[in-house]
Formats: structure tokens, C-alpha cells, sequence
């Protein structure tokens, strides 16, 4: 290339980065047309994580409500009431006998 006389320098250097720029505007074009084409899956995919978060949510407030509600509170209540039934029918609960029933056949 330094050989070339200036004139035949410049007009090779002038088509290359003409070529250069067509080749460019080429995968600028392609660029867009695959970012339309994906547009519908990457909408998609924003909503299924919106619906895994809540779900994920929704899981969370359920280990909450067995840990802090159901296993501290609701459980000792049942007790009382089974105690406080037997002590003034003197037959232990339908549901007490049974869940005892469950617990034996599952151990």
C-alpha cells in the first residue's frame, strides 16, 4: 500500500471504509430485526417472573403462617380445647381421636 501512488492510496482507503459503513448499516439492521422478533418472548418472560415472584410470595406467607401462627398458637389451642371438651363431655374429640388414629398408622 505504500507503494501506491497518493490518489489510488486515498480511493482504496475511501472504498474500504465505504464498504465498511454498508456493512455496518447491514448488521444494524439485522440487530433490530432479531430485537423485534424477541420482543414478544423477552414481555414474556417479564411476566413469567412477575408470576414466579408472587408465587414465591405467596409460598413465603404460607411458612410464615405455619411457623409463627399455626405451630405456636393454633396447636396449643387445639390441645386446650380437647382437654377442656374431654373435661366436660368425658369422650375425647371426633377429630382428636382420629388425627391420634393418623399419627399411630403413619409412625
Amino acid at each position: 500500500m505504500i507503494s501506491m501512488p497518493e490518489d489510488d492510496f486515498r480511493k482504496h482507503v475511501v472504498d474500504r471504509l465505504n464498504a465498511q459503513d454498508v456493512a455496518i448499516q447491514e448488521n444494524t439492521a439485522l440487530t433490530k430485526s432479531i430485537a423485534e422478533d424477541t420482543a414478544f418472548m423477552r414481555t414474556a418472560w417479564a411476566e413469567g417472573l412477575a408470576t414466579i415472584r408472587f408465587f414465591c410470595r405467596v409460598a413465603a406467607a404460607w411458612r410464615f403462617l405455619l411457623r409463627q401462627v399455626v405451630v405456636p398458637v393454633g396447636l396449643p389451642a387445639v390441645f386446650i380445647y380437647a382437654l377442656i371438651y374431654y373435661a366436660n363431655h368425658g369422650v375425647v374429640p371426633s377429630f382428636a381421636a382420629e388425627f391420634y388414629k393418623l399419627i399411630k398408622v403413619l409412625l
